[in-house]
């Protein structure tokens, strides 16, 4: 990644500031940078062509960084792109920091800046948003080829259940030859019926179409993700080991798909996903697939007790 083919956009409403961080990046070698004193003109200018790096002052009037950061992602999900996003502030607490990263924003300074740290991390950003924008384009790629050789869903753009069956079959034949173990989940849209009954099918294809955006951005290319019945996705991810088969990453895609509202032709609605999985190696084999994945959905009636943050295992 060449710093000059980097697009960068500064949003901070001390406009001294901004030249501080414009003048410091030239310095650095960056040369397509872009400033903006609030936030709402950094949206007007993102909507009209996305950049590498957003580099925002996190406390602005009328729309704070974090606010601004959770609306760039919503963006990035409609056109299937990533900004790298940096936010400048003068929070080092813990709590603060894990807010950040929790609503999307890939890194933050502390105020006063350093010039030689700011744009050490904004080039990071950049390699970040590089990286996840070339995996972006290679699974779109892929998928497209794989919508030519099986029987997908045409609003997901996913396997349904039979084709679903037979690629997790494969998956963990694999995936036990390899001594490894393989976490099954089922992700369950409780209140799709719900949305089914008021909203047209207009509204609930782009509900769906979005859920399946969110979740295929959240695993690896390897992984499995399909749409076996309605308002119902499985996902399959390989690990070296049991040990490593845990809940956690599970718990992240989970986290994103309820957190974030969703735009649609009604205006933005709000889902209420449940997910369980199942862990099973050589030591802990299945019969077969449907059997797993039965099983699986079988424990997502504890989904209402345990609280719709927690995956059930």
């Amino acid at each position: 990644m060449i710093r000059d083919e980097l697009s960068i956009l500064v949003v901070d409403d001390m406009k001294f500031s901004c030249e501080f961080i414009r003048r410091a990046l030239t310095k650095e070698g960056y040369t397509s940078i872009e400033v903006v004193n609030n936030a709402l003109d950094a949206l007007k200018h993102i909507k009209k062509s996305p950049y590498d790096v957003v580099l925002a002052d996190w406390l602005m009037p009328e729309m704070d960084g974090l606010e601004m950061a959770q609306k760039i992602r919503q963006l990035d999900e409609e056109r299937n792109h990533y900004t790298g996003i940096v936010l400048l502030t003068a929070k080092d607490d813990i709590n603060s920091i894990r807010q950040a990263f929790d609503e999307g924003v890939d890194d933050y300074i502390v105020k006063p800046p350093n010039q030689i740290e700011l744009a050490a991390r904004v080039y990071s950003a950049g390699r970040v948003a590089t990286m996840q924008n070339n995996l972006l384009d290679t699974a779109y790629s892929l998928r497209k080829n794989f919508y030519l050789k099986c029987t997908v869903d045409r609003v997901t753009g996913l396997g349904r259940m039979a084709d679903t069956q037979k690629r997790l079959d494969a998956f963990l034949r694999q995936s036990l030859s390899r001594d490894g173990a393989t976490c099954c989940a089922v992700l369950r849209i409780n209140n799709f019926k719900q949305i089914a009954s008021e909203h047209n099918k207009e509204v609930q294809e782009q509900l769906l179409s979005s859920v399946s955006r969110r979740i295929c951005r959240q695993v690896r290319p390897m992984d499995l993700v399909g749409y076996i019945n309605p308002g119902e996705f499985l996902i399959a991810m390989h690990y070296p080991n049991m040990e490593d088969a845990s809940c956690r990453n599970f718990k992240r895609i989970l986290h994103d798909v309820n957190h974030r509202s969703y735009k649609t032709a009604h205006g933005f609605l709000n889902l209420q996903c449940a997910m369980a999985m199942t862990a099973i190696d050589k030591n802990k084999p299945v019969s077969d697939v449907k059997e797993l994945i039965y099983n699986t959905r079988q424990k997502l009636k504890q989904s209402g007790e345990m609280g719709y943050e927690e995956v059930v295992n």
